[in-house]
């Protein structure tokens, strides 16, 4: 009985199986590590996926040199055959949106990646991928990441490549370097980008040496900090140079006979060869003040020379004519006025209510300066047609009460001759509402009036 034919199965090529999970790989390090630096230039790609091998050569190319919005461009990765003919690769960029014009290539999140493994000839391998920018002009960044495999079914022996490319549509576009630091100059290192204007953190020049200090950059004043502040490969060049001596103690003064140091700032733990007499005490050096305190504080030989005890605050402050601070006696307080001093000596300066501090009500004192208090004026109730209210400057008011901010406690009864507001229509009625810019400043006027009635009728008398 003659057995059944089977129909062979086709073979499959001996690399598929490897390739597939080196790409499949490859992809999964991609979507989960792929990211874009903000300078458009890829930060990390699939690091570690394939190892071993030479790093490829990449590039990205146009096929148009000038775009216009919404105009839709093919752009071709090309990858060197360094370590075989087989290659992958993933691209994503800044703006736009990309389509698929190539049979082996797909959508993966935000870019394009291949569906499958790819053979290139002539020592490189190639993909196209379709990508349409936005309606208005501007630029674009595009990474790419890829892969050159050897075809050995493993990872091993195989090389990763990166690319950058950036263009500009609607416009003819500049080049910019990005500016880490914000000091007007870019690195060639910190990335780039191709725009119609000037991108946020980009900048038009470029030599930074230093790009994330904003005290380094070329043409910058060279100063004493131990960089190479312009950027001319020299530190710290065409200061004046010093020599400074051992100081133990940080206060700047150094002793002699031990170690020294050149430079154009004394170095930490070095200060001037001056001769500091104790290098064990801060408050003992050379030009130091001298103080009741059993020591030569300035160097000069002798202990507490000069010095005298000082005793009391503010206006009762004193000095004894020798070093002991028993025999300093304390001078006599006095009357607590508006001018930021500490009158009565209790260690507060200008304590006291508006009236004592000032001596006439409608004032407060402010940083030692008596000027009219709007506050209590804007408080004040406004006078009737008849006269002037029975409750202005009335002692007993809250605010008078506080003695904080209130005006004139004690003050004269209303209506005396030296506080009648003037009957040359400037009484306003009571009877008429009045809106709170209009009470403010009817209130500030009356209070201006009546203190300078007040200092007329005063001078009079006098």
């Amino acid at each position: 009985m003659p057995m059944p034919m089977t129909t062979p199965m086709p073979r499959k090529p001996q690399w598929s199986a490897a390739l597939i999970c080196a790409l499949f790989l490859f992809i999964l390090c991609v979507s989960s590590h792929a990211q874009a630096h903000a300078s458009g230039q890829g930060s990390e790609g699939c690091a570690g996926c394939h190892t071993g091998g030479q790093t490829p050569t990449v590039t990205i190319t146009p096929s148009l040199t000038t775009l216009a919005p919404s105009q839709m461009v093919t752009l071709t990765i090309s990858i060197s055959q360094t370590n075989g003919p087989v290659a992958g690769f993933f691209i994503d960029s800044s703006v736009g949106k990309f389509s698929i014009v190539d049979t082996g290539t797909q959508l993966a999140g935000n870019g394009v990646t291949h569906n499958g493994p790819r053979t290139g000839s002539g020592g490189f391998t190639k993909f196209t991928v379709g990508w349409t920018p936005p309606a208005q002009p501007g630029g674009a960044d595009f990474s790419v990441w890829a892969n050159s495999a050897n075809g050995d079914r493993t990872q091993r022996g195989d090389g990763e490549g990166q690319a950058f490319f950036s263009m500009a549509y609607g416009c003819s576009g500049s080049k910019y370097y990005h500016d880490y630091d914000g000091d007007g100059f870019g690195a060639e290192s910190s990335g780039y980008t191709i725009a119609c204007s000037l991108p946020q953190y980009y900048a038009t020049k470029v030599g930074d040496c230093n790009d994330n200090d904003s005290a380094v950059y070329p043409g910058a004043a060279e100063i004493c900090d131990g960089k190479d502040n312009n950027c001319n490969g020299a530190v710290d060049e065409g200061l004046a140079i010093a020599t400074y001596c051992t100081d133990q103690d940080g206060d700047g003064h150094g002793v002699t006979g031990q170690a020294m140091k050149t430079a154009c700032i004394a170095p930490r733990g070095f200060g001037l060869c001056d001769g500091d007499c104790n290098d064990s005490d801060a408050t003992v050096y050379p030009g130091a003040a001298e103080v009741c305190d059993g020591k030569d504080n300035d160097c000069n030989g002798q202990v507490d020379d000069g010095a005298r005890a000082r005793c009391g605050v503010g206006w009762c402050a004193r000095e004894s004519d020798v070093c002991n601070s028993t025999e300093c006696v304390p001078g006599p307080p006095r009357t607590e006025v508006c001018n930021d001093f500490d009158d009565d000596c209790d260690g507060v300066a200008d304590n006291g209510t508006n009236l004592a501090l000032c001596g006439a009500p409608g004032l407060a004192c402010r940083a030692g300066v008596c000027v009219p208090d709007t506050n209590a004026a804007s408080e004040a109730p406004m006078p009737s047609a008849a006269g002037a209210s029975s409750t202005q400057g009335s002692a007993g008011s809250p605010n008078h009460a506080s003695g904080g901010t209130g005006g004139a406690a004690g003050a004269s009864a209303p209506g005396s001759p030296s506080e009648t507001p003037p009957a040359s229509g400037c009484a306003l009625s009571a009877s008429r509402p009045r809106s709170g810019l209009a009470s403010y400043l009817t209130g500030a006027t009356l209070a201006a009036l009546l203190l300078h009635r007040r200092r007329r009728s005063a001078s009079g008398r006098a």
